[in-house]
């Protein structure tokens, strides 16, 4: 699956930009693979409840698909949303990815909590793409496997999705206005996961923004939880934004990585390997073991040296002792 999440900025936005963000988002996706495979538009129907739902009493949807994403279609589709109270739209396409024989489900949903409700998954998020397909006998089931069976061809899907994401722009309605709103500030991640599975080690990273908050609630879930609560997540997030040179050359490891500045945001694709879903898992693992001995020294002695010299300990020189252990080992 590739799930897509939307960033809220924090002035909020109205219901119909949440559902005009995930549409766009959703035939952002879909124009990326129709670039790159060889894929058909079946149909496009929109359904209340559940994705299953959408062949027995569901409705069918225009979409007319061009080269880029076409603001007009969001928005008439967007405004289809409002009126007859749609939990989401699914577009179904059909051919091959290289050597894949592949269907292709991308689900756009009404807001984040709708595929938490149908029992899709245990989190939210506002875009998701399910993949069902074969190279001859052997079944593909998930963006996460087509890494491994069709590495060039994934990488250029995520390349021409980003690069239309870039593309996009909309007015969108916040509760303090309407603003021109580029599609790539509107979106906070982009993963393709495994087994509808969240765990870091399912759920390859291919754009983070802003990206140190994102990546943190990923390297948060790693340590051992007794130890990581010790820094908490703020801390987490302050070690990291402090380690970026550090952590960036290790990522580069493992991940084609396009550090955004401009845009806080991160671009990661896995690296080829054989398998290449085995380069996301090693760093996943490397990073779990780095945090843990950190951490762990940090808890033991260099906890006990702060408060050999201070008394109590002091949260401040507690980061910034886990801070300097980080650095050693990432280097």
């Amino acid at each position: 699956m590739i799930v897509m999440k939307i960033l809220k900025p924090r002035t909020g936005l109205m219901p119909t930009s949440q559902r005009r963000i995930a549409i766009a988002l959703g035939l952002a996706l879909t124009i990326a693979l129709k670039r790159v495979g060889n894929f058909k538009t079946i149909e496009a129907r929109a359904w209340k409840g559940a994705p299953d739902t959408a062949y027995v009493n569901g409705e069918k949807v225009d979409v007319e698909l061009g080269r880029h994403v076409d603001i007009d279609v969001v928005d008439n589709i967007a405004r289809e949303f409002r009126h007859k109270k749609w939990d989401g739209i699914t577009v179904t396409l059909d051919g091959e990815l290289g050597k894949v024989k592949l269907g292709i489900d991308i689900d756009m949903y009404a807001n984040e909590y709708v595929p938490v409700r149908a029992g899709i998954t245990n989190e939210g998020l506002e875009v998701l793409a399910e993949p069902r397909g074969h190279i001859g006998d052997e079944v593909v089931d998930s963006f996460y496997e087509l890494f491994d069976v069709e590495y060039e061809k994934m990488k250029a899907v995520v390349e021409e999705l980003i690069a239309e994401i870039h593309y996009v722009e909309l007015k969108v309605a916040t509760y303090t206005g309407v603003r021109t709103y580029p599609l790539w500030r509107a979106t906070a991640r982009v993963n393709a996961i495994h087994n509808y599975s969240f765990a870091p080690e399912n759920a390859i990273p291919l754009w983070y923004r802003p990206w140190i908050r994102q990546i943190t609630r990923d390297l948060y879930r790693l340590p051992p939880p007794g130890l990581r609560r010790l820094v908490g997540l703020h801390g987490v997030r302050r070690i990291i934004r402090d380690v970026t040179p550090e952590l960036k050359k290790y990522l580069e490891r493992y991940y084609i990585v396009r550090l955004k500045p401009h845009e806080n945001a991160m671009q990661l694709i896995p690296r080829a390997s054989s398998p290449s879903t085995q380069s996301h898992r090693n760093a996943i693992a490397g990073l779990k073991n780095i945090l843990t001995e950190a951490m762990r020294e940090t808890a033991s002695k260099g906890a006990r040296r702060i408060i050999d010299e201070k008394g109590y300990i002091d949260w401040q020189e507690y980061i910034e002792t886990l801070e300097e252990e980080l650095k050693q080992r990432l280097t």
